[in-house]
Formats: C-alpha cells, structure tokens, sequence
C-alpha cells in the first residue's frame, strides 16, 4: 500500500511538476473524495428506503387496523368517510375496499362506493395473495403512495341469502350499493382488497434532506478540489516565474560576459586578419611561398570564423531592439532568394510566400529565417536527396513562418535542451543560433512550434502576430 502511495505520488510529481508534498495533498484529498462519496451515497440510499419503509409500515398499520375494525363493527358505508375527517389520519388520502368482482364496496368518497372498476393490481392481489405497493398520480395532479392489502373478513357472502333477498340495491351499469345492514357475519371467511392511499409528506420530506445532504456533500467536494487545483496552479505559475527570473539572471550574466569577451577578441581578430590578408597579398619569390600562403588563408578562415563568433556573441548579448516596418511579402522573399542564393543554399531550398502587406520588424526576420535556413541545410547537407522548404504564409493578424527538412531529426536529450545558449551538436557550430531565434522571437511575440523525428525530419513552425498597414506608416 505504501509502495503504491508513492508510485502514484511520484507519477503526479513528475507529470504535473509539483512537489512531493503536494502529490500527496492530492493523493489523500482523491481519497477522502472517494470516500466521502461513497458515504454520501450509501447515507442517500439509506434514507430513500427508510422513507419507502415509513410509507409501507404506515400504510400497513392502517390497513390492520381497519380489517380489526371492519371484523367487529362489521361493514358501515360511512366509515372510511369518517377515518378520514380524523385528526388522527390525517396523513391518509383515501380509503377503499374491492371484492373479487372489482366492485367498490366502502370508498372514503362514498359517491364512488358500488361502482365496479379494473385494476390489475387489485386482481393481483386476489390472485396471489399478497400487498402491492406503489405510487399513483390522482386527477388533482398529487401522487400518492398506496397499498392494495388482502383482508379476510367474516362478513356474509354475495350468494348468501340475505344479499339475495335485497342486500343490495339499486340498478345500472355502475352495481348498486351494498344494504349493509342485512349483511350478517359468517363463518366462512372471505377475501377483500383494501386500498390505503397515503401523503407521501413526511416521506418527501426525508427525501428532500436525502437529497440536500448529498448535494451538499459532492458541492463541498467539489470546492475543495477547486481550492486545492487553484492553489497548485498558483504554486505552479510562482515557480514558473522564480525560475525564469533565474534564468534571465544567468543568462544576463551571461550575456554581459560574452560581450565583455567578444569586444576584447575582436580587436586581436581584426588585426591578426588584417596582416595575414597583407601577407596573402605580397609578391614574394622565396621558396615555399605556396605552403605560406595556404597558411595566410587558414589564419584569415579561421579569423573570419572566430568573428562570426564575435558577432553571434554581441547580437545573444544585446537586447532586441525592434524597429516595425511595412513591407510586401513578395518583396521580402525576394531578397531571401537572392541572399540564399549567394550563400549557396538554393539548390536544396524551395522558398514559398503569401503576398501582402506586413508590419514587423523586417532585420529582424530576415535573421531568425537565415539562422533557422542555416541550421536545416547543415542538417540535410550530407544527404544525396536532401531538401529544405521555406513558406511564409499570412492568417488572421498573424504571419505563419514554417521551416521543413528531410534531415535525420532532432534527439529527443537535445531536443529538451535546444534554445539554450552554446547548445550544439555541430564540430564547428557556436551553438547560438537558435538561441538568437528564441531571443527574437519572444521580442515580437511569436510562438514556436517543432516537430521533429527520425522517419520525417524536422518541421520548425513559427506564428508571429503583426498589424495590418495604417496611414502614415513607413514603407520599404
């Protein structure tokens, strides 16, 4: 059991990034949920069927008591008239007593008495002997409980000689109505259906607490599952927030040290390339001239190489400085044509554009998408079949940026680690290529995307929001 607790505390830990106590807050609070429930339920249903074992031990208390007095008083017409204008049954709706012929003998509305009606559950009973109980909507729209109950009276029977010299009277399709008084008791039982009809007001009444304590229950429930999620994703955002902040600190150390070092490498680097570039340049008939030169060009190489390090290194330091301009789509994929293709890349690059007008910073996009270009050639450079697509497309208010190589993809241990700086898997790379991307793309508000795998290359997908033109804005 324990060992479980802590799987499951483990588990949510890791998926929802919250601590261990926390995990386990949430573990018993599940717990004392499930619990409380099941509870509330059995507690519910408890109350149901004691307020369905109210009705029925009521109903059938009366219908004792009426069969005792029926027994010894005999058969009255306006006795169940009288049971009901009691204050002490005040909870009975109506009374009612069958024979086997469905004919109403006592009704508590005594206009009803000697009509014959069908009632299945009235023959039920005369067939098997035993009470019936249910629920019954009356014409007023009230529902009643009821209960059909057999009685076994000794009164005197329809063929006896009495009922045949003029028990009953009265004519019609309805029967007529019993002549009690020349029914005398006999010795040979029979069988009544008696019917009670009960309010089913305290019974709804016990229904209803049933009903709000269990709300109540699975409401409270509920709010602490509210107050609890809230408080976890507050915790959560906080620690979002703590740990940002501790990145923008290392990084802005960071970034103040890499421009420290790129500002005091570059004046060496300049002057180093500037005299090998002389050197290169000299007409010089000593021997061996072509082994110094092919050494000058590996100084100048190498120098430009540690400049571009420089500069990736100044442009991570220093902070977006965004200059919105409005510029045409086609226009732009244009210069990227022409720039990739002095750079080489177009023999494997199929650039795509949407036409319209965008207002974004241009210099700024231009960057992300050589440096995203860059990255997706290197990757698909060593293939034969290798193949990198650009599309810009435009939406709603928005600019879609999309890079797409054949290449063998991205390793899901780099993939979690690829925007941080010096992050890479190059022999010569600097690592802040897609570190500048994400600097930049946060600075214009865009939304980056990657899929990545070994059967489908890699997909990098960017959404930046940009403004429709207005008068008066610059144009380029």
């Amino acid at each position: 059991m324990v060992e479980t607790f802590r799987k499951i505390t483990d588990r949510l830990t890791s998926r929802l990034f919250i601590t261990g106590y926390q995990a386990s807050f949430l573990v018993l609070l599940a717990l004392f949920s499930v619990v409380a429930i099941i509870s509330a339920i059995g507690t519910y249903r408890i109350s149901m069927q004691g307020a369905k074992n109210l009705l029925e031990t009521r109903a059938v208390d009366v219908a004792v008591n009426i069969g005792f007095t029926l027994e010894r008083l005999g058969l009255r017409s306006d006795m169940f008239e009288e049971l009901l204008c009691s204050d002490q049954w005040e909870h009975l709706a109506f009374l009612t007593l069958f024979d086997r012929d469905g004919t109403i003998l006592i009704h508590s509305n005594q206009v009803l008495s000697g009509r014959r009606v069908y009632d299945e559950d009235v023959e039920k009973v005369f067939r098997t002997m035993r009470p019936v109980i249910g629920f019954q909507k009356l014409a007023t729209g009230e529902e009643v409980f009821v209960l059909y109950f057999p009685l076994s009276l000794h009164i005197a029977s329809e063929t006896s000689d009495q009922q045949v010299d003029g028990a009953f009277s009265g004519t019609g399709d309805e029967g007529g109505v019993p002549d009690f008084d020349t029914l005398k008791p006999s010795p040979v039982a029979q069988t009544f259906c008696l019917k009670v009809a009960l309010h089913p007001y305290k019974a709804y009444a016990i229904a209803r607490k049933a009903n709000i304590q269990l709300g109540l229950i699975i409401s409270s429930i509920v709010f602490l599952w509210i107050l609890a999620l809230f408080f976890i994703r507050s915790w959560r955002r906080t620690y979002r927030l703590e740990e940002q902040l501790r990145e923008q600190e290392r990084l802005a150390v960071l970034g103040q040290m890499a421009a420290v070092l790129a500002h005091e490498i570059r004046n060496p680097l300049s002057s180093i390339k500037g005299f090998a570039q002389i050197h290169m340049e000299e007409d010089c008939d000593c021997g061996g001239i072509e082994d110094l030169k092919e050494d000058m060009e590996l100084i100048v190489e190498e120098t430009v190489r540690l400049e571009r390090l420089t500069s990736a290194l100044l442009e991570y330091a220093r902070s977006p400085d965004l200059r919105d301009t409005v510029f045409r789509l086609e226009e732009f994929c244009r210069d990227l044509v022409r720039h990739t293709g002095s750079s080489g890349d177009a023999g494997m690059l199929d650039i795509r554009c949407d036409s319209g007008e965008v207002r974004m910073d241009r210099e700024k996009l231009l960057q992300i998408i050589i440096n995203l270009v860059q990255n997706a050639t290197d990757a698909v450079k060593e293939q034969e079949d290798g193949h990198v697509c650009l599309s810009i497309t435009l939406g709603d208010h928005e600019v879609v940026l999309n890079v797409t190589d054949n290449g063998p993809g991205i390793p899901d241990e780099v993939k979690q680690r690829l925007f941080e700086p010096f992050m890479t898997t190059k022999t010569r790379g600097t690592g802040l290529g897609l570190s500048i991307v994400k600097r930049l793309c946060d600075a214009m508000g865009g939304v980056i995307q990657i899929d990545s795998g070994p059967d489908r290359g890699t997909s990098v997908t960017i959404t930046f929001p940009y403004s429709e033109d207005s008068p008066g804005e610059e144009q380029v």
